[in-house]
């Protein structure tokens, strides 16, 4: 009988992880717990396998045993497999009895929401590490299992057992009802600004024709009501996409709609995503990302720049009635072009919603702290959050745990 083990770094490059699971040591302690299979996705890794196998999608991985670097690896007693990446790994999530991940709140999620255990691995070495608030948090409330590169053997061999014993189970119940909750909100958010608008009209015409008025205003209403809102929903790679997605599943696609989805041109993962995602025929519109992982300050201040042209220019073009964002550097550019060209009153009264991530449990992303200024309506998903933003329009809505 297989047990298998799915390892995954999403779209990170994460090389201290992968040296840990690529090792004879781990294979032996999984062995002891009744593992004996495991694949391993190892995105961007920098270095050697030296232990694992590739995986083939054919399951002909047993003709790659001649191989010398692999020869003393897999065994007929436990089988490592690898690849880089895949469109989708919630077929390896499904198959797999345990998940080793790393603390992306979006395969954190896909694993909870295949009632999967996990064992989520903090990058340490990142700087402003906001992964560890959220696997801190969840590993606190039992979903989850959170240690490091370094403490992994440890955490396996003295923590597993009494983890898979006690573990908490996401509430699918929560998660609908929150996405219900969001989808409702976003809708109010409009009618609250045509039901403003209706007041207004009521307040200039005169009381004769308060009864002729009031139907218009009726008529308004309905009118309003059933328009269709062009949105611009703004991706990030990882878990930005995946959270997206997530928040989108309840919204009503009659009435926002056409989505027109914005991403970094060089995310390739998140059109992967719409792709999968988005069955009809996806809108996807690509500007220069902002700043790269490691660039320096000074050259991002160009980069940023290139962006906010290509975003004025096509946030001009498509003239959206909202904009849809959660965190990723991509989306301040866009916001920003949306205020320029709403100040200087051309195009659309556009609204910008932005919803913090997930991931972000203590402390606002610093595209939170910018944009929770300009937001016309800012959600956060941790009540710790409320007093850490100055927004007058905000809310907390968890779409997966109950923090109330």
């Amino acid at each position: 009988m297989t047990k298998s083990v799915f390892v995954t770094v999403g779209t990170t490059k994460f090389d201290d992880l992968i040296d840990k699971v690529d090792s004879p040591k781990l294979f032996s302690i999984l062995l002891k717990h009744g593992f004996n299979k495991m694949i391993i996705q190892i995105g961007n890794y920098g270095g050697i396998i030296e232990n694992s196998l590739p995986y083939d999608d054919n399951n002909n991985n047993n003709n790659n045993n001649n191989n010398n670097n692999t020869s003393n690896s897999s065994t007929s007693k436990f089988k490592s497999l690898y690849f880089d990446y895949k469109p989708s790994l919630s077929q390896f999530m499904k198959d797999s009895d345990l998940i080793i991940s790393h603390a992306g709140s979006g395969s954190i999620l896909e694993s909870l929401e295949n009632n999967k255990p996990c064992i989520c691995v903090v990058n340490d070495k990142l700087m402003d590490n906001h992964q560890k608030e959220l696997a801190d948090k969840l590993s606190n409330l039992s979903y989850i299992l959170s240690t490091s590169p370094a403490s992994l053997y440890e955490t396996i061999g003295t923590k597993l057992d009494e983890y898979l014993k006690n573990r908490v189970y996401l509430d699918k119940s929560i998660h609908q009802k929150a996405q219900q909750q969001f989808a409702t909100s976003l809708s109010n958010q409009f009618k609250l600004k045509n039901n403003n608008i209706n007041k207004d009209n009521t307040k200039t015409s005169s009381s004769s024709s308060s009864s002729s008025s009031s139907s218009s205003s009726s008529s308004t209403t309905t009118t309003t009501s059933k328009k269709q809102l062009k949105t611009m929903v703004v991706l990030g790679s990882g878990g930005h996409t995946t959270e997206m997605f997530y928040l989108l599943k309840k919204v009503d696609k009659n009435k926002f709609n056409p989505i027109t989805y914005v991403l970094a041109d060089s995310d390739k993962r998140s059109e992967d995503k719409i792709k999968i995602e988005d069955t009809s025929s996806p809108i996807i519109k690509k500007i220069p990302r902002s700043r790269n992982v490691g660039q320096s300050f000074f050259k991002s201040i160009f980069t940023t720049l290139i962006a906010l042209f290509y975003s004025m220019l096509l946030v001009f073009k498509e003239k959206p009635d909202t904009l849809l964002c959660n965190g990723p550097g991509t989306c301040v550019p866009l916001a920003v072009s949306v205020l320029l060209l709403r100040w200087l009153r051309i195009g659309k009264d556009s609204k910008i919603i932005y919803i913090e991530s997930l991931a972000r449990v203590n402390d606002l992303s610093l595209s939170g702290k910018i944009l929770q200024h300009v937001s016309d309506w800012f959600v956060v998903q941790w009540p710790e959050l409320l007093s850490k933003t100055d927004s007058s329009n905000v809310s907390c809505i968890n779409l997966f745990f109950e923090t109330f």
